[in-house]
């Protein structure tokens, strides 16, 4: 049979758009073999996973821009590399270490490294410390660790956080209640269907600033603090990771982080109580 000019027509077509669409082909893409540190440079950017987590990651309303504490770190540490910085929008910390092995970002922060989490992810830092309190529904009355550890007592937590793994440590006898968002959490206690929840104190006092309808916000003891890290993919070159040890180093000592994490709760504003430090000290 022969070839009809339609068919050579329809062809050549389909040529054209596959050419067009490999062109379009964004250059981001990772190349075989290369590094996330040859990565940044090729392509003069570097991408942060973000999502709404105040104060860390938020999206402002006037702008629609990212910002945050942890926004400002990404910032900086572009404008160190003179690369342009992209936040990239992933599903929470439940999503941290996909997206990072996915390729979707290249680092993602305010990550605790858990043993688990060491075992498919690196990680740089730490960039600060930060403080794991508790929050209260107004008939609970909770005050240190032994408090919450009691069967039937629901403790409130986010999926995939430290939050959750922290409670098992100090609170294994606990009935822990699972949620995907910050604003789930608060509203499950306020509403009485969990007793209280457990976060780090800047999302604590985030959330009882935005509901009223929350307790006593309480710090439990024995009093725990945990640092927090840049996630990265595992990379046989250490450069990426250098360079970001090196800028966590020079940041908490300058006291630049600390500035950062109190400048994001004044966005709220918010202030942070004396007794409240973001360094090992």
């Amino acid at each position: 049979m022969g070839i009809r000019r339609r068919d050579v027509a329809s062809a050549t077509a389909i040529a054209a758009a596959a050419t067009v669409a490999a062109i379009a082909v964004p250059a981001r893409a990772q190349q075989k073999n290369e590094s996330t540190w040859e990565l940044i440079r090729r392509t003069g950017q570097v991408r942060m996973g973000v999502f709404e987590f105040s104060p860390y990651f938020m999206r402002d309303k006037a702008s629609g821009e990212w910002v945050g504490a942890m926004v400002d770190m990404g910032k900086d540490i572009a404008n160190e590399l003179k690369v342009k910085f992209v936040p990239v929008e992933v599903g929470g910390f439940g999503e941290a270490v996909l997206s990072l092995q996915s390729g979707k970002v290249d680092m993602n922060f305010a990550l605790q490294a858990t043993p688990l989490r060491a075992t498919a992810i690196d990680f740089a830092g730490p960039i600060y410390w930060i403080e794991w309190v508790t929050v209260n529904h107004p008939n609970f009355k909770g005050r240190v660790w032994a408090d919450y550890n009691k069967e039937g007592v629901k403790v409130a937590v986010m999926t995939g956080t430290s939050d959750e793994l922290l409670l098992r440590k100090m609170a294994p006898k606990a009935t822990r209640v699972e949620f995907k968002s910050a604003t789930e959490i608060a509203l499950a206690v306020s509403s009485g269907r969990a007793d209280a929840f457990t976060t780090t104190v800047l999302n604590s006092m985030v959330a009882k600033s935005k509901n009223p309808g929350l307790g006593d916000f309480v710090n439990p003891t024995p009093r725990v603090a945990l640092p927090g890290y840049i996630g990265l993919r595992l990379d046989d070159d250490a450069r990426w990771q250098k360079f970001l040890n090196r800028w966590a180093e020079w940041n908490i000592l300058l006291g630049h982080n600390e500035t950062r994490m109190k400048a994001a709760l004044a966005r709220e504003g918010l202030e942070i109580p004396p007794t409240i430090s973001f360094s090992p000290n």
